[in-house]
């Protein structure tokens, strides 16, 4: 949507004519969760129900834009998760206060969630992006990110991370297409 926090984050940092964006991967996004999920925590929902220890990832990370999003589409009040008192700075990070038991749950990877040895319950899978200057589209450096994103041996190493999946790797994409929120006026030329 067009108010989504996403939206609002990135909205100001994409500048019409001077910026492309580059297929990169789509990645899971979910709860990662203690071994075998003993909480049984499917959804945000069961954290606010179940007054499951909550992490969450620090301001500014993209994770914490997506979240903030799922608890506006699922209609939960950020007051009434159950936060822990630290934002964690990266998916290991959090992880390992999930792993250690001073956490139940929090959004993150779910290759980052398999590696720790924690459960992992799917909630949304993003289309991830890189973003370039519309100038440096065509220098010889992009050119080559583009050919090794499109590679068969890239889609074979990413296809086989838990919770990636190559998709539209190095294609340059359109704007309006890939991000709904992302709208901008063409400025009339003068007659």
């Amino acid at each position: 949507g067009i108010d989504t926090h996403a939206a609002k984050a990135y909205r100001g940092l994409l500048k019409t004519g001077h910026h492309k964006i580059i297929g990169f991967a789509q990645r899971t996004q979910g709860l990662m969760v203690a071994p075998n999920n003993p909480l049984q925590l499917n959804n945000l929902r069961d954290v606010v129900t179940r007054q499951a220890r909550f992490g969450r990832r620090s301001l500014g990370t993209g994770t914490r834009v997506l979240l903030d999003d799922l608890l506006v589409q699922e209609k939960i009040d950020p007051t009434d998760m159950p936060w822990t008192a630290h934002d964690e700075p990266s998916h290991t990070a959090l992880a390992e206060v999930i792993a250690s038991g001073n956490c139940d749950a929090g959004l993150g990877l779910e290759s980052t969630a398999r590696a720790k040895g924690l459960g992992f319950v799917p909630l949304v899978r993003e289309q991830f992006h890189l973003v370039c200057l519309k100038s440096a589209l065509d220098t010889p450096a992009t050119q080559a990110l583009r050919t090794l994103l499109q590679a068969p041996t890239w889609h074979e190493v990413l296809n086989a991370l838990p919770g990636y999946a190559a998709q539209d790797s190095g294609q340059v994409q359109s704007l309006n297409q890939q991000l709904p929120w992302w709208t901008f006026r063409r400025t009339k030329k003068a007659s």
